[in-house]
């Protein structure tokens, strides 16, 4: 089929870095980050550009710096910037933005770390979340954009327990996000034309908060021989007075086990995902619920040594079961569902 919206993003970015001598015991580095970028969605039907050509400019600061007091490692970070956007018959935006970080980890006994982090991250809205005015056919979008948008400001915490030596490792970690003025895409319908449907997504700020758990239990993944691992993650989101954020991954479980030397690398891992009930309300999206599924993928590797070069030799089967999977996060869950049953033969090489 012939495209109906061309997207071009072109960026050049720089970022310089310093790092200090120990001051008071504090190592760390300084540094600049500058990106300069364009974005277009031009309309290849002769229509007005989805996301007219906006150029970006965002120059930043930031350090970050580490410390030992004993068995306790503390470390801080900062980070100013400045964004504009300057889109072609709109309205320019300017953002000035300001994100911190602390945090410690405390190794109670050798192999063992307790951990706690805090921080304030500042996000300013793309040029998409600003201009969008047209079809966006890859997420099959009718996309509108708010020139009045005001940046994210998250409050974060997170703590984590771990074990990090010997060939049984595990960790753990739970983590809340306060945010304000949260970005999302409220989706409804629009008929565009008679011969097409297109959800309209406008996108829209609200107060909301993310909170989650992950766990890990592994053995041996760095290490010659058979290896495992187990894991769970599981999260939740809320716009605040107006129920579930949209588009949340669903809770998962999974396993995967195999053996590893120095030629060949093999591995079987099952994924289980829960059904996905807890959707937006009608005020904030038309989403649907998402049943659960279980992916089982596998792999095979073997590596040559050819003088000084290394060739490997792999096949990659994904989705044994042919299970129908859609994924809860995704725009397209509803009308493209995730590959069937399929089968990878490849080689690759270094040199």
């Amino acid at each position: 089929t012939d495209p109906h919206v061309r997207f071009i993003n072109k960026s050049t970015e720089t970022r310089w870095e310093l790092s200090h001598a120990p001051v008071s015991g504090w190592r760390g580095k300084l540094g600049v980050q500058t990106e300069q970028a364009t974005t277009k969605a031009a309309n290849l039907e002769g229509a007005d550009p989805t996301v007219p050509r906006t150029n970006s400019m965002a120059v930043a600061g930031f350090f970050l710096e580490e410390r030992d007091f004993g068995a306790t490692r503390i470390n801080v970070g900062g980070r100013l910037e400045s964004v504009s956007r300057k889109p072609d018959g709109s309205v320019n935006r300017s953002y000035s933005l300001g994100s911190f970080s602390t945090g410690a980890l405390w190794s109670f006994t050798p192999g063992y770390g307790l951990g706690a982090t805090a921080s304030l991250a500042q996000r300013a809205p793309t040029a998409e979340e600003l201009y969008s005015k047209g079809a966006h056919h890859p997420t099959e979008t009718y996309d509108i954009g708010d020139i009045n948008l005001k940046k994210e400001t998250s409050n974060n915490l997170e703590l984590s327990l771990q074990k990090t030596e010997d060939k049984l490792r595990w960790k753990t970690n739970a983590y809340q996000n306060k945010v304000s003025d949260f970005i999302y895409g409220d989706i409804g319908i629009v008929n565009l034309d008679p011969n097409q449907l297109l959800r309209d997504r406008n996108f829209r700020q609200a107060n909301a908060t993310l909170k989650g758990i992950e766990a890990e239990l592994s053995y041996n993944l760095y290490e010659t021989g058979w290896f495992g691992r187990v894991f769970i993650d599981s999260s939740r989101g809320t716009l605040d007075d107006l129920g579930n954020l949209p588009l949340q991954p669903a809770t998962r479980t999974g396993l995967s086990a195999g053996y590893q030397d120095q030629r060949w690398r093999s591995s079987l891992s099952v994924v289980h995902a829960d059904s996905h009930n807890r959707i937006a309300n009608s005020a904030v999206s038309e989403e649907t619920a998402t049943k659960g599924y279980t992916n089982v993928d596998a792999n095979l590797a073997y590596t040559q040594r050819y003088g000084t070069t290394d060739v490997t030799w792999f096949m990659i089967a994904r989705n044994l079961l042919n299970e129908e999977i859609r994924l809860s996060t995704s725009l397209l869950k509803d009308y493209v569902p995730q590959p069937g049953r399929n089968l990878i033969l490849g080689v690759r090489t270094r040199f």
